[in-house]
């Protein structure tokens, strides 16, 4: 029966050893989701987004050139040889500040979207033409 005990407290021990593993895996795996959800979510519903700004002349030019290339694409004019210059333009000023790239970034997947999904998927365009608006200043939506 001596030989017992060392065996015993060996096995408790293991399986002790493992419960302390098992808890820092989940616990790991826990933070990672979280961390992980809180980048995914307000990508997904648009939060934390912040407007192109109006205070520079850079950032005007922008938020104005975005709605009006918005609304030449509304009316399937973006492909015109005259708006090439200005597509340049506005390009060129939403490059100047972070939020400016984000405002040109969500323009372009309208773009794309409409090329590829007008006829198949509304929902879907009206969906990038919401986040092209939570781009712009309230002033130019």
């Amino acid at each position: 029966m001596v030989d017992d005990a060392p065996d015993e407290a060996t096995a408790r021990a293991a399986l002790q050893g493992k419960r302390v593993a098992l808890g820092v895996v989940m616990t790991a795996a826990v933070a990672f989701i979280l961390a992980t959800a809180l980048h995914v979510i307000p990508a997904v519903f648009g939060a934390w987004v912040v407007p192109v700004g109006t205070d520079a002349p850079g950032e005007a030019n922008c938020a104005l050139g975005l709605r009006n290339l918005e609304r030449a694409l509304d009316r399937g004019d973006l492909a015109s040889p005259s708006l090439a210059g200005e597509r340049e333009v506005v390009e060129t000023a939403c490059a100047q500040t972070p939020e400016g790239l984000e405002a040109w970034a969500s323009f372009e997947r309208l773009r794309v979207g409409e090329e590829q999904l007008k006829s198949r998927d509304p929902g879907a365009v009206a969906q990038l033409k919401r986040d092209l608006a939570t781009h712009l200043p309230s002033d130019s939506r």
